[in-house]
């Protein structure tokens, strides 16, 4: 799903605006972080008879050896980069090693074993329902083989013979193609890369990376092994990091890696304050505080004290940031900390993981649990995705996206590129910009290229907001920007920047007074003309692809609109 925008009028008055920034901070902050911190709301759902589970815990999802298999971390990432929609139970309110859901399943890979019997699922199993299994088992099959596993080592999963009521779905992950940063700062890369390497992850989701480009390369989750440097490559590195996650990245430091971020004024992500190494001799008598939280995902016993420079820390400032803690001390241990998170940004994403200890070994249940954090964070959410980057590469564009009140009705239009892969488009309305409901649904034409749809609506006499969610024939969604209509606002011409992040051009937003002809024109830093287009613009908000390729990255460019006065409008654009 798109993140969810707040939109704010601009003609309210100072402190009715103050009130309604804040009244849309708590809403966002309600709806978007609550699946990430202690206390989730529950979202309970019923698996129909025939959805698949792929099992998490230590009992239906064992290797050869009688241990958890870490490789279905890596048919969950296969999955996800085929398109599978997968959703993952984390049952809210769960204790340590508590059942997730009970249901009648039958094991179907790698072999079938039939006959349902009631199985518990714990540790945060993973769904899919029945209606998306088609082609799914074929799926399952080629990972066996493209990971080279054989025998047990293969990724059991189950089919449901009953339906399952009071299913708690805590993320729904269809589209999402995590990608990892594994940071070379500190020189310990190999630790990170030897856990993708244990669990099968595809060799597409991960890669090392100095920190500079998480942004530009689409990277959904960045991580740091063991650092001990110092000096610009390390502070260039905690500044990326900072503003990757305050971009809705996520970030997961590991022994004296937490110490160098956080102790470090660019860093401070958990703290106001730092930390202090502690080193306590706490092993597994541990307490777990958040065992419904996605970090806590495992069954059994984490060690919080079995090697390496940090192996566990107290704060010594006050806990900022909404940090919770998921493995710490008892007794006279009680503040000693072995793995923590804290949140950053208000919708998906944006948390930051600390875990203890070197580097975690297949070896023991302890170690393959320190392996299963790293992966459930790397598997948790986050809101840089770009699946169009990464694999299968959609073409649809929104080139424009306007509405106007015309002959007694509220007329939408909009220009789509790649036509070919539209299958349809869902017109939402909202009343205050944040939440919207389907008022119609618009039908894909069979023309390849550009192509214009249009949906008309009942007039708006009060202000009124719209978005389009476009479907293409895949089943992945992608939302267009919000437009206004009505209150009877006037105000002079703007222009604003949406995203400078496509790899093939820049969206941007123009609001219009009166219908008019503009042009829109993008210029180099030096003057340059690189691209230039008149566009039918309407009274109000109009949303404007600029398509042009030559816009490199990380370069600095201009945008111009003129309209039918010759009323210039220009804005600087740094292109992502």
């Amino acid at each position: 799903m798109a993140a969810t925008l707040c939109v704010v009028d601009p003609i309210l008055t100072m402190r009715k605006t103050v009130l309604t920034i804040f009244y849309c901070l708590f809403i966002l902050l309600s709806r978007s972080q609550n699946t990430d911190l202690p206390g989730p709301t529950p979202n309970l759902q019923t698996l129909p008879l025939g959805s698949y589970v792929i099992a998490m815990d230590n009992s239906l999802q064992v290797n050869s050896t009688g241990d958890f298999n870490l490789n279905a971390y890596g048919l969950l990432v296969y999955l996800l980069n085929n398109n599978v929609h997968l959703k993952w139970s984390i049952k809210a309110g769960k204790a340590k090693d508590g059942t997730d859901f009970t249901a009648m399943a039958e094991q179907i890979k790698p072999g079938l074993i039939a006959g349902g019997v009631s199985r518990n699922f714990k540790a945060g199993p993973f769904v899919i329902f029945a209606s998306d299994t088609a082609g799914v088992g074929a799926l399952i099959d080629a990972f066996y083989s493209s990971a080279t596993l054989t025998g047990a080592n293969r990724p059991q999963v189950y089919r449901l013979t009953a339906a399952a009521s009071n299913v708690d779905i805590r993320y729904d992950l269809t589209g999402f193609r995590p990608k990892a940063a594994i940071l070379t700062d500190g020189g310990n890369q190999a630790i990170h890369l030897a856990y993708m390497t244990t669990a099968s992850i595809p060799s597409a989701n991960y890669a090392t990376s100095a920190g500079t480009d998480l942004l530009s390369n689409c990277f959904t989750f960045a991580s740091e092994p063991h650092n001990t440097k110092t000096g610009t490559a390390v502070n260039n590195a905690i500044s990326a990091i900072r503003d990757f996650v305050t971009k809705g990245g996520n970030f997961l430091a590991q022994c004296e890696a937490i110490d160098n971020y956080e102790n470090n004024t660019l860093g401070r992500f958990q703290t106001t304050g730092g930390l202090t190494i502690a080193n306590a001799n706490v092993g597994t008598t541990l307490n777990y505080g958040n065992p419904d939280l996605s970090f806590s995902q495992y069954e059994g016993s984490y060690d919080a004290s079995s090697g390496g420079s940090l192996k566990n820390w107290k704060f010594v400032g006050t806990t900022i940031n909404n940090e919770h803690n998921h493995a710490t001390g008892t007794g006279t241990n009680a503040t000693v900390i072995g793995a923590s998170v804290a949140k950053l940004y208000y919708d998906k994403g944006g948390l930051v993981f600390y875990v203890g200890n070197h580097s975690f070994t297949t070896s023991t249940s302890a170690g393959i649990n320190g392996i299963r954090m790293y992966m459930n964070a790397f598997l948790t959410p986050s809101n840089t995705n770009c699946p169009e980057l990464l694999f299968n590469p959609l073409s649809i564009k929104l080139v424009q996206f306007n509405a106007d009140n015309r002959s007694g009705k509220t007329n939408l239009t909009w220009t789509l590129s790649g036509n070919e892969m539209v299958q349809q488009c869902s017109v939402e309305k909202s009343i205050d910009g944040i939440f919207f409901t389907p008022v119609g649904m618009v039908s894909s034409t069979a023309k390849s290229g550009q192509e214009s749809y249009q949906f008309p609506d009942a007039p708006a006499n009060s202000k009124k907001y719209y978005r389009i969610a476009i479907k293409d024939k895949q089943g992945k969604v992608q939302y267009s920007p919000i437009v206004s209509i009505g209150g009877g606002i006037q105000k002079q011409a703007s222009l604003n920047v949406l995203d400078a992040a496509d790899r093939d051009g820049l969206l941007v937003s123009y609001y219009s007074p009166q219908n008019d002809v503009v042009k829109l024109r993008l210029y180099t830093s030096s003057g340059s003309m690189i691209y230039s287009e008149a566009f039918k613009i309407v009274e109000g908000t109009n949303i404007l692809f600029i398509p042009s390729n030559a816009a490199k990255s990380n370069t600095l460019y201009f945008i111009e609109t003129v309209n039918g006065n010759d009323v210039s409008i220009k804005a600087k654009v740094f292109k992502l």
